[in-house]
Formats: C-alpha cells, structure tokens, sequence
C-alpha cells in the first residue's frame, strides 16, 4: 500500500537520498584508472597499426604480430526523432527529479556492442574503449590479458630473429599464440586469433543465472526482515515514471534495496518524483 512523503535526508547535491552514503574517494580514483586503462590500450592498439613495422627480410623470418581487441562500441542517441521524449527527460532534469530522470533516459541508450574495430562509447564519452580492468576478472579481461602479453612476446621474439638470436627453449607455441616450430623451419605461420565472441556468450548466457540469484538473496533478505519483526516492515520508495496508465503501474525505485521494481498503485495516477512508503504485503523467494 502506498502512503505519503516521510523523512528526510540529502546527499551534498541536493538530491534527495535516505541511505545515501559518502562517496570514497578511492573508490573514485580507481573507477577514473580503470576507464582511464580501457581507453589508454584502444588508442596505444591503433598507433601501433599505423606506426609499426615488421621486417622483410627472408633470412630472418617474422612472425605476423597484430593486436586485435574487442572495442565496446555505443553509437549517440538519436533524439530528432523523438523530440517529444526528449522533452520529457529534459523536464524531469529541470524539476530537479533526478531519479526519474536518470530511468527516462535509459530509454535513449542504444546496446553496447563488441567489434575488433574500434568506434566511440557515448555512455562513457569515449572514443574508444576497451573493458579489461574489471576487478571481477572477467573472461574477456583475461583474454584481452592474453592478447596483450601475445603480442609483446612475438615483438620480442621478432627482434630477436632479426638479430640471429637462438629463441629460448622455454618460449612455447601457447606463449605467442602460434606454431613455432615453423620459424625454425623458416615457414609463414599463422596467428591463432582469440575468440572474444566466446567470452561474452558465456558472460550473456550466465546473466539469468546471476539476476536470479541476486533476486532470490534480496527476496530472502526481506522474507527474514518480515519473519523476525513484530511491525510491519515498509520501504521508503520514488515513483521514477509510468509504465502502463491503464493498470497505474509503475516503476518504483526502493531506496533501502537499491531495487526497481514494478508497483500497481492502489490510489489512481501518482506523479514521477514522489515518494512513497511501501508495506510488504508478501514475499516469496521462490
């Protein structure tokens, strides 16, 4: 059931926020050093396309040393046609309501996708982007870790050729990423290229599973909230926009849980900024 405005509390912005909590400045600095690394590496890949150069001399063979990564790509929202939304957005920013604000505009996005050419990222205001610094240590960021040491160690390798120096018994085809047995024979050989397209179906498949997970776990949590209190349990919540006007659903942000969830509301049509006081009716993680 929903009820009417209670409590306050600020974030430094102004913006209002009862569990808001300081922001780290560590925190900051290693967000800005990781986006900072997946730029720095998709600029350093194209400069080392346009500037170097492998040697053609046939008595000291080369290895073919490329790069290729895979750039994360997000092309500009068209707002000309859709002036009328755009309005919307740019309304709910002026009245200050920026929870629902920050949801209208989710809508303009377009998806992310993965090339081995690079292109811009309007969501980070990049030219380029390459994800390889997660702390999570992704799939991807361990094959864009491979690709790179690849890569050096076929430069190295190079020079070394280049020089007539005995390459060491301990450098194996897995360390470059190709047969080596071939440049001993004084052969062309191949890369083997990584398959990034094979990280992220893995990383897509397991989405479900990860959401699942993590809405079973919240679920859980305010199942035990109810179990073990002798009140009622409510959560402070922001209407963030209108979902179906015929139903009066809408998406609700509860601030407690960092949860959007979709609320039918029980007293006609409900404004985008207000906020309500939620009672758990409910709850079955299942």
């Amino acid at each position: 059931a929903g009820g009417e405005e209670k409590g306050s509390a600020y974030c430094e912005d102004g913006d209002y926020d009862p569990y808001c909590s300081p922001v780290s400045s560590s925190q900051l600095i290693v967000t800005e050093m990781m986006i900072l690394a997946g730029e720095a590496i998709g600029k350093w890949q194209q400069n080392l396309e346009q500037g170097e150069v492998v040697s053609s001399d046939e008595e000291y063979p080369q290895l073919p040393n490329v790069l290729e990564l895979p750039f994360r790509r997000q092309p500009s929202p068209d707002f000309k046609s859709r002036e009328t939304e755009k309005r919307q957005m740019d309304f709910l920013l002026q009245m200050n309501n920026r929870y629902p604000h920050a949801w209208y505009a989710r809508r303009f996005f377009n998806k992310v996708t993965v090339s081995e050419k690079p292109g811009p990222h309007f969501g980070m205001g990049l030219d380029c982007y390459v994800q390889w610094t997660s702390p999570i240590r992704r799939l991807t960021d361990l094959q864009v870790h491979s690709a790179l040491k690849r890569y050096l160690r076929r430069r190295r390798v190079n020079l070394m050729l280049q020089k007539g120096m005995e390459i060491p018994s301990q450098i194996s085809s897995m360390d470059l990423g190709c047969d080596i047995s071939k440049i001993e024979q004084k052969t062309t050989t191949n890369i083997d290229p990584i398959d990034y397209t094979s990280g992220l179906g893995m990383i897509f498949a397991g989405r479900p599973i990860q959401s699942s997970s993590g809405n079973y776990w919240l679920f859980e949590y305010i199942r035990q909230r109810v179990d073990g209190s002798d009140e009622e349990v409510m959560f402070e919540s922001i209407v963030l926009g209108c979902v179906n006007r015929d139903r009066f659903q809408y998406a609700i942000y509860v601030y407690e849980l960092g949860l959007e969830h979709r609320y039918l509301s029980e007293t006609g049509k409900l404004d985008e900024g207000k906020k309500l006081w939620l009672k758990v009716a409910s709850v079955n993680p299942r």
